[in-house]
């Protein structure tokens, strides 16, 4: 779906984001947390090769430079020497801000130099380039990502977002690296000198003035090494690094703990951890049962919703590790916590549009097959319809009026059927009017009364200066109907259904995907409401929770179809045994409405004389639309495609009209073959006709459209009212292009 695939690409660059989010928030392995940083940052950006070049210390202290690579292998590389503070490269490493160039090599900053001119000899080709810098928490730029295509204009100022976000989550990878080595080097400073301080006790009678300095010196750097470490983790805001004893009782508390979980370091320190869980939680014995499989495993590890001070909940990873010393006694845990709320949220509404995608293109796929199944089928209603018209005429024993009437009230709710799903499908025809919907709705009050039944109670409420709509009021009426008659099964026992029209002006962020204004009618009823799982198949056709028999299954799919090729849309809304509530969603006019006219039902037919062409590939409905014009009073000559066409009008110069489908197999359709005959005869009425919307949509109003199936008084007037454009035949029309 176009729209629909633009969701599509917003949801898999969401995920991917999301689960590089959650990898790296425990991962404390540099390389390779780096390594899913390129991986998913080239391909979010489309790179052909992506490549993070940063800045690490070693154990004495210096800095050096590594890197990783996504889309090509080290060796690509490996031969060439580290970026250099070049004017490309200079403000990605000085933390200046993205670099962004459709082809780099034309860029002032690139380097032109002979002999190479800014390429050395057997570098991948880069054209499209994009560089973000890294930067972590205290502001230190820490390295940069680099992407390259060898296509020219690849990237986006979209690209550039998305990479700058990755880049966030790089110095997220590296904070917590380096964390985690500050915190193994702690550990190991710590044992070296418990061997110091442990010294054999002969050799410090020996040397007890030299033991006594190098003693005191190396109290001095465990007491620096402390004061560091606990620095470290108090400047750490974004996870909540916090100390328990055996018994859960918390003992430290950073600056993250204090933001997230909103308690000061005075507050808490003293009370178990437990605090932070949800009575149910407590009750069901989680905390302790945190602590249990940590003390057996050395670690356990958690999501869940956790209590802030004020009572509020949020969304907590949290990583519970034992904490033991030498001899393997546990001394207590560590608790590390991250607030995941605003990630879940994105997690979930990521599930729900990938659900409402899913729903979307269900209905998609029943759509293209009901719209089909109804076109076929409409032609099979043409044919019995057609012949039924034709055996009354000559009928006329009573019993077989009677057999005739019921063959036409079978095909007639057959072709309500198909109308039905044709709404649906979107294929349905529409005669979208501008219409006032107070003075609407106040003409159907009494058909919808007579709908519901006396035993419920019906309400119609208009919100003062409502706006005129733009629909077709036949198929607006039927929504209606189709949405009042399953109101009322839901009330066997009586009711009431009211409505409501109000103006709303939509964002694309509520219950339906609309921006723009519409006028929103809900009609609520006090039934019995409908269950969560059938609540999501009931726009489905032929879907009906109603016994054999009792109903088709299309009513609410027809009012499905009508809003959403209205350019509106339906929701539904429903709790069991608390009733139902309908909405449309329609769009807003600018136009000057069309006044409301009740039109007279007229049996009169109308009768014609001159020869009409019939060009139809179907040869029994070939054969009834003949029949049908004969009875009218018209001479007919045949045609099965459009391409015969003209050679039977050569033979026949009398034509006054030319009655065509739309829909038919080869290169010339109706709608082509109607556009050459004005090409070559300007002067020679066409009607086509078709049960398929969309091929009436692509005539619009340049030719008449009589709609399948029709009926003998319908095709009548059609036929004449074609004429009615131009009656000169065909020798007239040829002799009028001719001077």
């Amino acid at each position: 779906m176009s729209s629909e695939g633009g969701s599509g690409e917003e949801a898999r660059r969401l995920e991917i984001l999301l689960r590089v989010g959650k990898e790296i928030a425990s991962e404390l392995d540099l390389e390779r947390a780096v390594q899913l940083v390129t991986d998913a940052a080239t391909e979010l950006t489309g790179a052909a090769f992506g490549s993070f070049f940063y800045n690490v210390l070693n154990d004495a202290g210096e800095s050096y430079m590594l890197y990783t690579l996504s889309g090509v292998p080290k060796e690509a590389f490996s031969k060439f020497p580290m970026p250099r503070n070049t004017k490309v490269f200079a403000p990605t490493f000085a933390g200046e801000g993205v670099v962004r160039s459709d082809d780099i090599q034309k860029d002032p900053r690139y380097g032109q130099n002979a002999p190479r001119k800014g390429m050395p000899e057997g570098h991948l080709p880069v054209h499209s380039y994009l560089a973000v810098p890294v930067v972590s928490r205290s502001g230190e730029v820490v390295g940069g990502l680099f992407f390259g295509h060898p296509e020219v204009g690849r990237f986006s100022a979209e690209h550039e977002k998305l990479a700058q976000g990755i880049a966030a989550h790089a110095a997220i990878a590296i904070d917590n690296a380096r964390l985690y080595r500050a915190a193994q080097l702690e550990i190991e400073r710590r044992k070296n000198l418990e061997v110091i301080l442990r010294g054999d006790a002969a050799a410090s009678e020996a040397n007890a003035s030299h033991r006594e300095a190098e003693t005191e010196q190396a109290l001095t750097q465990l007491r620096n090494t402390e004061r560091n470490f606990r620095l470290l983790v108090q400047s750490v805001t974004d996870y909540a690094i916090y100390m328990l004893d055996t018994e859960g009782t918390v003992v430290s508390w950073n600056a993250g703990a204090e933001r997230i979980k909103g308690y000061k370091a005075s507050e808490i320190v003293g009370r178990n951890y437990s605090e932070f869980f949800a009575a149910d939680d407590r009750k069901a014995g989680i905390p302790m049962n945190a602590l249990r499989t940590a003390r057996e495993h050395g670690r356990f590890e958690s999501e869940g919703w956790r209590l802030r001070k004020d009572g509020s909940r949020f969304w907590a990873l949290a990583v519970l590790d034992a904490v033991r010393d030498e001899e393997g006694h546990l001394l207590g845990f560590a608790k590390i916590t991250r607030d995941m709320t605003e990630r879940r949220e994105a997690q979930i509404q990521l599930e729900r549009a990938q659900a409402q995608l899913a729903q979307s293109q269900k209905m998609e796929a029943i759509g293209h097959l009901t719209g089909g199944v109804a076109h076929d089928f409409n032609n099979l209603l043409m044919i019995v319809k057609g012949q039924v018209q034709l055996m009354r005429l000559r009928a006329k024993e009573p019993k077989d009026l009677r057999a005739l009437d019921a063959i036409e009230q079978a095909a007639a709710s057959g072709a309500n059927l198909t109308r039905q799903l044709l709404t649906f499908a979107r294929r349905q025809q529409l005669e979208r009017v501008s219409i006032d919907l107070a003075e609407r709705l106040s003409a159907m009050r009494e058909l919808l009364a007579s709908s519901v039944g006396g035993a419920i109670k019906l309400e119609v409420t208009v919100a003062p200066e409502v706006w005129p709509v733009e629909i077709d009021p036949s198929e607006f009426e039927l929504a209606l109907v189709n949405i009042a008659v399953n109101a009322r099964d839901a009330m066997p026992s009586g009711g009431a259904l009211s409505m409501r029209a109000e103006n709303v002006s939509l964002d694309g962020q509520g219950v339906v995907a609309l921006a723009g204004d519409f006028v929103a009618l809900s009609l609520t009823d006090t039934g019995t409401g409908i269950p969560p799982e059938v609540l999501a198949k009931v726009f489905e056709p032929f879907f009906t929770t109603k016994e054999v028999g009792k109903g088709t299954g299309l009513g609410l799919s027809q009012v499905y179809g009508f809003a959403r090729q209205s350019g509106g849309d339906v929701h539904i809304a429903s709790e069991t045994g608390q009733g139902t509530t309908v909405t449309l969603y329609l769009p807003r006019s600018h136009t000057a409405t069309v006044p409301l006219v009740k039109s007279k039902p007229t049996s009169e037919t109308i009768r014609g004389k001159g020869t009409i062409l019939v060009v139809e590939d179907n040869p029994q409905v070939g054969d009834v639309s003949t029949m049908l014009l004969e009875q009218l009073g018209y001479n007919v000559v045949r045609a099965d495609r459009p391409a015969s066409a003209f050679d039977v009008l050569e033979r026949n110069d009398d034509v006054v009209l030319v009655f065509s489908d739309i829909v038919m197999p080869g290169d010339m359709d109706g709608l082509a073959l109607a556009r050459e005959l004005r090409e070559r005869y300007q002067s020679l009425p066409v009607l086509l006709a078709t049960g398929y919307s969309s091929a009436a949509e692509r005539v619009g109003h340049e030719f008449p459209i009589i709609r399948k199936p029709y009926d003998y008084n319908a095709l009548g007037v059609a036929v004449k009212v074609a004429l009615s454009r131009n009656v000169r035949p065909l020798a007239a029309a040829a002799g009028a292009r001719l001077r």
